[in-house]
């Protein structure tokens, strides 16, 4: 598969982007990976799109990978990096396209089609539900399964998470992930595990508890204009199935798609259902 690099400056920070099918003449697909991948995790789901003649966009995100990884953990804030992606696609001068967002991705995808809908055609929500699902349909489960949120804001995460080949991250915040040891062999570096950490540090669970039990939040989301899928897989035991289905109630055209196989990350441990997901909802919103 070809692949172009390219290394774009945006905003004070390095991005790189890796573009698959450049020469397709099809449609153009922007993948959005989160915590704790860089954009290689979608290599198999950007292989498929490509052989349906398609071009898939794929950016190392802030902290990840061979983009920058700021120490202030303010440049990681949704305010700041939804503008890095608009960014992104202005100086890539990308036609209208398809957005598909995971984990941290996925929260910025949903701003992103919530924010600039004029630029997507259709948009796919991998385990992560609508920014309002997330912060107002609370319950004891939810909370307890976002406790390494909490527990990434601390102040000795870095040295913990990397001792002993990161011993306890590989035990206790990535158990189900796939690939371990690539995971592993990033993030041992302490600067790459603090970009890893500085999402939840930039995006605090309680400033946006705050905002949304004070109201701040339902002005801000309107109704997703853009045409989405939600998929959730079986395994995922870090986000809920209930808060993508509930996601369908802030979205003008949504469907929702189940695995019955596969962990939060669906693409790497059932590529096959991922893939034939994500190609045959864009063939439909070409």
């Amino acid at each position: 598969m070809k692949k172009e690099e390219t290394t774009l400056a945006i905003n004070g920070a390095d991005y790189y982007v890796a573009t698959h099918g450049g020469d397709n003449p099809g449609e153009t697909i922007l993948l959005v990976h989160g915590m704790p991948d860089t954009g290689a995790m979608w290599d198999s789901l950007a292989a498929a799109l490509v052989a349906k003649g398609h071009r898939v966009v794929v950016p190392d995100m802030l902290g990840y990978g061979k983009t920058s990884k700021p120490a202030d953990p303010k440049r990681y804030a949704g305010e700041k990096i939804v503008p890095d992606m608009l960014e992104l696609i202005s100086k890539l001068g990308l036609p209208k396209c398809h957005i598909v967002g995971h984990d941290w991705g996925g929260y910025v995808a949903w701003e992103l089609v919530i924010n600039a809908s004029e630029q997507f055609k259709s948009h796919v929500a991998i385990s992560m539900s609508h920014p309002l699902v997330f912060s107002t349909s609370l319950n004891l489960q939810s909370l307890r399964d976002n406790w390494y949120m909490y527990l990434n804001t601390q102040d000795d995460i870095v040295d913990l998470y990397t001792k002993d080949d990161c011993a306890f991250y590989r035990d206790f915040i990535i158990p189900t992930h796939p690939e371990p040891d690539e995971v592993c062999a990033r993030l041992k570096d302490p600067v790459a595990m603090n970009g890893m950490r500085n999402w939840d540090r930039g995006n605090p669970l309680a400033s946006l508890y705050l905002a949304a039990r004070s109201g701040a939040l339902t002005p801000y989301y309107t109704k997703v204009a853009v045409p989405t899928m939600g998929v959730w897989s079986a395994g995922d035991t870090y986000l809920l199935e209930e808060h993508m289905q509930q996601s369908g109630e802030h979205c003008a055209d949504f469907e929702y798609r189940r695995l019955a196989k596969g962990s939060h990350w669906c693409m790497l441990d059932n590529p096959e259902g991922t893939n034939a997901a994500v190609t045959e909802w864009v063939e439909k919103h070409k």
